[in-house]
């Protein structure tokens, strides 16, 4: 369903985040792409982004201006990080400050959680940052 039949905010909000994910993977664009991605809430500052990646896909270097936590709902992830490659598995949450997300990969079908919340002189309601991933 688009976000024009449905709301992005509201005094309370639920989802079936397995259901989304599969409705995901059956999308034209994660069909031609290997990734697809559903805002579910956006409020003032946050953002929370269901993402449905195919194995082997990447999301290279992003620059993130603020926090942000990636949720692996389904699935495993690799992240280049401090020290190197890193792995996040299901049910494990990455949190970062603002800097740059290094080459997010998917090593078998997996959907993750985003939750970005602008700080200070970090928001900008004219750009927003969960389109690029």
């Amino acid at each position: 369903m688009s976000s024009i039949n449905r709301p992005l905010a509201g005094p309370e909000l639920t989802f079936d985040l397995r259901a989304i994910a599969a409705a995901l993977r059956t999308e034209d664009t994660y069909e031609r792409s290997g990734r697809a991605a559903r805002t579910l809430a956006k409020s003032g500052r946050m953002r929370m982004v269901l993402i449905a990646m195919a194995e082997g896909n990447i999301i290279h270097t992003h620059q993130a201006d603020s926090p942000l936590t990636l949720h692996v709902l389904e699935g495993d992830i690799q992240y280049r990080g401090e020290g190197g490659i890193h792995q996040l598995r299901e049910g494990e949450v990455l949190f970062f400050g603002p800097g740059d997300a290094h080459d997010i990969r998917a090593t078998r079908p997996t959907s993750m959680l985003l939750t970005i919340s602008a700080i200070g002189d970090d928001f900008n309601p004219e750009h927003d940052h969960t389109a690029d991933f």
